[in-house]
């Protein structure tokens, strides 16, 4: 398919023109089924699902000598598109042409997934060259954040993302249920289909207009959780994650106060850093320092573009040695990624064994991940800290959790509720237990306990 002045507006061609500084340029458009579509997602995404489009940009050499600009390819699935253009209320010829701009903006740089000024951006341009051409609908971004869906999100992606709390803002009288904090795991709100049930976002955008501030608690990178927000419109201030407001991050290593700023919290021992780097580079498996907002590693790999292209991690920078990783800002975790079987035969081991008596241990979310973290430290250890910034007694908390990583923070909170599909060990934990993550058990426990 060649895109050529007479076949857009020349207004709409000068937008992307002016996007990409591309001049004329030829774009290549493949559309198949979600059968096609799943196998070139887990191939080149490690995601065995279908998506409604995918973009693979040429290298920026390969145009050169030619009198038109080699976008790349753009692979659309059909199925998809024609369930969502049900669901939006308009012709798969109409979603086609979302998906067709949404694919070409990423091929010209646009990447709404790492951070919201980007998302903000792209999903103006969409709007901008939709309404140009005429064409119907306001963009992938705009439809997704209306629509209340986890586009492109699976479980593995978000893992934890969407943990959170809330705090309703104002009078701090407990009895009178004015002052409230609620915790939950991303398996809490993700249903079967790794969907955001609608009722969940609608409850969570109740209590924000409400007057209450949402607190995120993850076990990822601030940034991560910004970018993994976005799609459901949950991102930006007053939202429920921001630059600017209190969060819990790294599985309450990175704790944010009511600015926006990091409060003092606990680091790696050096000694750890460079016995992990050292065995890193002796052993050819890929090592991740996380060092709050920013990561860095000694060497880039494919494991970890896809830390940050899956899920959503800041981009490591490549530092030139050790002793640089050393001497910039305290390594708050380290993350080894490699195949899973490499993780549970050797790494799990070896570490285990290494850490004892060190003041860290191990810690594993998904099969292809092992993190190194100091030892006691978790989501209620950061919430703690928190509330003391805050000025939030334990007993105005309530906490949601289903995961392992939430039993703390259910345990301790002034009220634990644990979903219906929760870990054993947590609905012990817990005081209540509500519906699970498929049957409104989010909605639930919002409208009973902070509405």
């Amino acid at each position: 398919m060649l895109a050529t002045r007479e076949a857009l507006r020349f207004e709409a061609y000068q937008e992307i023109e002016d996007a990409g500084e591309v001049g004329p340029a030829e774009l290549s458009v493949v559309l198949c089924s979600d059968k096609h579509i799943t196998q070139l997602n887990s191939e080149w995404r490690n995601k065995a699902e279908p998506t409604d489009v995918l973009s693979f940009g040429m290298d920026m050499d390969a145009s050169d000598g030619y009198p038109v600009r080699l976008l790349g390819d753009l692979v659309i699935s059909l199925d998809t598109a024609e369930q969502q253009a049900q669901e939006r209320g308009y012709g798969l010829l109409d979603e086609c042409r979302v998906l067709l701009v949404h694919g070409l903006l990423h091929l010209l740089g646009y990447d709404h997934e790492i951070g919201v000024e980007e998302a903000t951006a792209m999903a103006a341009a969409e709007r901008h060259i939709l309404d140009t051409l005429g064409w119907k609908g306001e963009g992938l971004i705009a439809a997704a954040e209306s629509s209340s869906a986890t586009d492109g999100i699976s479980r593995e992606e978000a893992d934890d993302v969407i943990s959170r709390g809330i705090s309703r803002q104002g009078d701090s009288d407990v009895e009178a249920s004015t002052s409230y904090s609620m915790e939950s795991g991303t398996r809490t709100l993700l249903d079967a289909r790794s969907k955001v049930l609608p009722s969940s976002v609608q409850a969570l955008r109740a209590a924000i207009n409400a007057g209450v501030r949402i607190c995120l608690a993850t076990g990822k990178a601030r940034p991560a959780a910004i970018a993994a927000m976005q799609p459901v419109g949950l991102a930006g201030e007053g939202l429920v994650v921001s630059s600017k407001g209190p969060g819990i991050f790294l599985q309450g290593l990175a704790v944010h106060g009511k600015d926006g700023a990091l409060l003092p919290g606990e680091d790696l021992p050096g000694s750890i850093v460079q016995s992990a780097f050292q065995y890193s580079v002796e052993r050819g498996v890929p090592l991740c320092a996380f060092l709050g907002d920013t990561c860095a590693t000694l060497r880039m790999t494919d494991e970890l573009q896809d830390l940050h292209q899956t899920y959503y991690e800041p981009l490591a920078r490549v530092a030139s040695s050790l002793d640089e990783i050393l001497a910039g800002p305290p390594v708050k975790k380290l993350l080894f990624m490699t195949d899973p079987s490499i993780v549970d035969r050797q790494l799990r081991p070896h570490w285990e064994a290494a850490l004892e008596g060190r003041g860290a241990e191990v810690m594993q979310a998904v099969p292809t991940m092992l993190e190194l973290v100091p030892r006691g430290v978790n989501k209620w250890v950061g919430l703690q800290a928190l509330l003391l910034d805050l000025d939030l007694p334990r007993e105005a908390v309530m906490a949601i959790g289903d995961g392992g990583n939430d039993l703390h923070i259910v345990a301790n909170a002034g009220l634990g509720v644990a979903m219906g599909n929760a870990m054993p060990v947590v609905k012990e934990a817990a005081a209540v237990v509500v519906a699970n993550n498929d049957e409104d058990g989010v909605a639930e426990a919002i409208e009973r306990f902070v509405l």
